[in-house]
């Protein structure tokens, strides 16, 4: 498949740990078309010009060529993501889509999460009936009330990565005798489902507050709808060797990202081609649609926002209502 951003086609991510998150692409492209408003005057330009919303990197990050991580941690994070989304050079996936320059360059441009969070102990922690079934090193909270603290962790996103890679690593030389990066696709996915099972260990245990039944023989459980097939005997060596870093929550961020990197803007490094729009039929950002289009649907051909046409720059210091360029932005017939 050539990823032709002007048609929409179906396809199926095989990954089941990426199908479960997929609701939150439309998110992420979302996302990827805001920028923050500028309300400043503005020296008049040339109609025809795209303009560059603020904000912005000041060009696309070069595939390969990582600022934040080393060279053996991009090799590892290259090998997870390229089983997280499998793909090839005709049917783009992680790697082709550059989602590992994407994550590298979100951790050299951004110290901390997305929203607010809270870094230093002592941390909020839920009970269901009693305060005390809270460690004494946390503070007791309950559960329905967790939401009003934000988010908390103890590692800003350049830690988790740094540890968990590393981690990763020390995992599948504890498992395999090798690096994960060295490892066959299928040792590989075996210790990505390891880590997918103990981030469902872990939330069956947060919805639930009681230990794994004891009736499944330790080989099989469900947790949220999901089956977990690791003996725990095996997560809990994931979660000795992991240390620090909590094994499923490093995959889940892992995850995350890699959804983020194949549909984001590609001005972020991602969605190398467009491919990840291609893949799910998303038109991208445009500055308006006309009432003929949003009946009839619309030729206009997907780009990235560095390519939008200017938003009314005959206004400077005013408004910028979204209108159409037809200099750019149209394929005619």
């Amino acid at each position: 498949m050539t990823a032709d951003p002007t048609a929409a086609q179906p396809h199926e991510l095989s990954r089941r740990s990426l199908l479960k998150t997929l609701p939150i692409v439309g998110g992420a492209a979302a996302l990827a078309a805001c920028t923050p408003t500028d309300t400043g005057r503005r020296a008049p330009q040339d109609v025809s010009a795209p303009e560059r919303s603020p904000g912005l990197p000041h060009e696309t990050p070069a595939p390969g060529r990582y600022r934040f991580l080393t060279e053996e941690e991009a090799r590892t994070l290259e090998a997870a993501v390229a089983r997280i989304a499998p793909g090839d050079e005709a049917d783009p996936g992680a790697v082709q889509m550059g989602v590992a320059t994407y994550i590298d360059g979100k951790l050299a441009d951004h110290e901390a999460f997305a929203e607010p969070t809270y870094h230093r102990g002592p941390f909020a922690e839920g009970y269901d009936t009693d305060p005390g079934e809270v460690p004494a090193d946390a503070v007791p909270v309950a559960t329905d009330q967790l939401y009003r603290y934000g988010h908390q962790d103890r590692l800003t996103p350049q830690e988790t990565y740094r540890r968990g890679l590393a981690a990763l690593d020390r995992y599948a030389q504890t498992r395999f005798g090798t690096l994960f990066a060295d490892l066959p696709t299928d040792r590989q996915d075996e210790i990505l489902v390891v880590l997918d099972d103990h981030l469902s260990r872990s939330e069956q245990a947060e919805e639930t507050s009681v230990g794994a039944s004891g009736d499944s023989g330790g080989a099989v459980e469900e947790a949220g709808g999901q089956q977990i097939v690791t003996p725990p005997d095996v997560l809990d060596q994931a979660e000795d060797v992991f240390g620090d870093v909590h094994p499923g929550n490093f995959f889940a961020t892992l995850r995350t990202d890699t959804i983020e990197g194949m549909f984001a803007d590609p001005l972020y490094g991602g969605n190398v081609g467009m491919a990840g729009w291609a893949l799910v039929g998303w038109p991208a950002a445009q500055r308006s649609y006309s009432p003929a289009e949003m009946l009839h649907g619309t030729r206009k051909t997907p780009q990235p926002m560095h390519d939008l046409p200017a938003m009314n720059p005959d206004r400077p210091g005013g408004g910028r209502p979204a209108i159409e360029q037809h200099q750019h932005g149209v394929t005619r017939p």
